[in-house]
């Protein structure tokens, strides 16, 4: 489930902190909560920063009139008393921390959404550390979906436009390249494109890498998103599995957007601080529950059709 923040603003702070700490500390749930206390602060995250979410006491209601326009804000008043049933965007503030989150995934719709796609599972496979087995890693989880069938998509630094290995590429293949342009504006003529992109490689349904990186570089999380929907609405696979280099992220709050993260590691002290370093930018960027959610792997040295690597995605995915 992918990431969804929720902002929490209220006078009374032991109830407000407590509340976030105990939604942060729990990483079953999809919320990373922040806990504001006055209107001035709230407003100033508001500048550069936005929330899926925002519970309020009832005494900050000015605070939610003044809310700037454009952010798409689901607000959720935290009720004193039991409210009644004309009142859907307004949560008991005395019932239990998961009752009120199953309550705020309701309003917001998160719920419905998740309960659609249960079928359906997205990856991202991404590591800081060059040669630690990122590609046979996310092979070998598309292999496993044994459903619909999975789908690998590139995003690595540099690619090819066409794979002569390939079983059905044509000269009118497209890859990552051309639907980059299309993710951008949203364009409707996604599915069309997404038959011409995906080509079978070793058993394996496959969108590929973009020539240049620089195409990828301008999608944000709202592009991924969408992009993301849209796969799922093309119904064809439901395994997803993004093969992606960091360095070709313009916006890592991308990975937030994934049900599942997964980072390839290497033993020794180099590797790690490496690793580190990418939890801190994570956690910089607001993504503590991705961080929280997210499994280190040490892919061994075998193909990715290998049993060994079959037998690492298996666990990685529950099978």
């Amino acid at each position: 489930m992918r990431q969804l923040k929720l902002g929490i603003v209220g006078m009374e702070s032991n109830y407000v902190i407590g509340l976030m700490n105990y939604i942060n500390a729990d990483k079953r749930n999809p919320f990373f909560a922040m806990a504001f206390s006055t209107e001035e602060r709230l407003e100033n995250y508001l500048k550069e920063h936005t929330l899926d979410a925002l519970l309020y006491e009832e005494s900050m209601m000015p605070v939610i009139v003044g809310l700037p326009e454009g952010k798409n804000i689901c607000t959720i008043k935290l009720a004193e008393q039991a409210p009644d049933k004309t009142e859907k965007e307004a949560i008991y503030r005395y019932l239990s921390v998961e009752e009120i989150l199953k309550r705020v995934l309701r309003i917001i719709k998160a719920e419905e959404v998740e309960g659609k796609w249960e079928l359906f599972a997205t990856y991202a496979v991404i590591s800081p550390i060059g040669r630690s087995g990122k590609t046979r890693l996310a092979k070998s989880i598309c292999l496993m979906d044994e459903v619909r069938g999975g789908l690998y998509i590139g995003m690595e630094a540099y690619g090819e436009r066409k794979q002569e290995t390939s079983e059905t590429v044509t000269d009118k293949t497209c890859g990552m390249s051309e639907l980059a342009y299309l993710i951008r504006i949203q364009s409707g003529q996604i599915f069309e494109y997404l038959d011409k992109s995906v080509v079978v490689e070793g058993g394996i349904s496959m969108i590929a890498s973009p020539e240049v990186y620089l195409d990828i570089r301008e999608l944000n999380r709202s592009d991924v998103s969408w992009f993301i929907k849209k796969l799922i609405a093309y119904g064809r696979y439901t395994t997803i599995v993004f093969d992606i280099d960091g360095s070709v992220l313009g916006d890592i709050t991308i990975l937030g957007e994934f049900d599942h993260v997964f980072v390839p590691v290497l033993d020794g002290g180099y590797a790690e601080e490496k690793v580190a370093a990418f939890q801190r930018l994570l956690e910089k960027q607001e993504l503590q529950k991705v961080v929280m959610r997210m499994q280190q792997v040490v892919v061994p040295d075998h193909a990715y059709d290998s049993a060994e690597m079959m037998q690492l995605a298996g666990r990685l995915v529950g099978i």
